[in-house]
């Protein structure tokens, strides 16, 4: 599916699901450089920029979450600019750009705003959206850290040992995402003088900021997360260690006593068993014996 937004100077062209008719027609129509659109259909396998005399071609990833399989992939984002176009390809819908585009496609004042006199104002506002609606999505993961925070301290140490490793992964995946294409803003950041001339490198410095953000705000949460997985495992490990020792001394106050009952049920003459009061004599002594152990073992604090 293609779509065309033409400004006076500067047309912009997204495209869905990209086809050789499509190639052709970026070719013949807007006559853009050959070797740019050889690399438009096939789906790349890591974020680059690549720059020539005539033409910028940048390849970045947008992290998608899926709420049923919760998780977070990626989804690939061409752009092609040379000085009158900007060329946008993308294999699925990709929330932010469609929202700018859609902005930009039914108000002419977003029109004029967005298609100025140089592409690279355009491609400034393209990954500005890209960024911003990334922090948006780290809003999602940010809620689920605390909900999860407020369970462990409730007792739910258990139940959130799923729930962290759902919320570790996710933050992983946006991780592996996100920062690789540091470098390649870096080197847009570059050569934005050389391609766009003055005046759009600051603007370009204001997308790189947003996209620091993103990824200093994702680096937060990269060791909140690994400290409430700490935590939990430590809860977790206490109450195991708690449960233990009561048994334990559980068995050491029974394995007296039942020396006692298996001693005295034997059958062989032993004291007491011919008196009328031995088994209240017994059960005396073993009474005597737990109270004794119980406060041997709570002046001790093992209790």
């Amino acid at each position: 599916m293609r779509q065309i937004i033409q400004g006076q100077k500067i047309t912009w062209v997204d495209i869905q699901d990209p086809t050789q008719d499509d190639v052709n027609f970026l070719k013949q129509e807007l006559n853009l450089p050959q070797t740019a659109l050889e690399e438009l259909i096939p789906q790349g396998h890591g974020p680059r920029i690549e720059c020539r005399q005539e033409y910028l071609f940048i390849t970045l990833y947008y992290p998608m979450h899926s709420a049923e399989k919760r998780e977070t992939r990626s989804r690939e984002l061409d752009i092609i600019v040379t000085k009158e176009t900007v060329v946008t390809s993308h294999y699925r819908s990709i929330v932010p750009l469609k929202s700018l585009f859609d902005n930009c496609n039914l108000y002419q004042e977003n029109k004029q705003k967005y298609l100025q006199e140089n592409t690279g104002i355009l491609l400034f506002y393209i990954l500005s959206e890209f960024w911003k609606n990334c922090q948006t999505k780290l809003i999602r993961i940010d809620k689920r850290m605390n909900q999860i925070e407020r369970n462990i301290f409730k007792g739910k140490e258990k139940e959130m040992v799923v729930e962290i490793s759902y919320v570790k992964t996710d933050i992983i995946n946006f991780w592996r995402i996100i920062d690789p294409q540091k470098e390649v803003l870096d080197s847009l950041i570059a050569k934005t003088k050389e391609f766009f001339g003055h005046g759009v490198g600051s603007y370009l410095a204001d997308a790189k900021s947003a996209y620091s953000q993103t990824r200093n705000t994702l680096q937060t949460y990269r060791e909140t997360i690994l400290a409430l997985e700490k935590t939990n495992e430590s809860l977790l490990s206490t109450k195991t260690n708690e449960i233990i020792k009561i048994l334990t001394i559980f068995s050491v106050i029974m394995l007296p006593l039942g020396f006692i009952a298996n001693l005295w049920g034997m059958n062989v003459p032993l004291p007491l068993i011919e008196n009328e009061n031995g088994f209240l004599v017994i059960a005396g002594i073993m009474i005597i014996m737990v109270a004794f152990m119980f406060i041997y073992f709570k002046k001790k604090r093992w209790l």
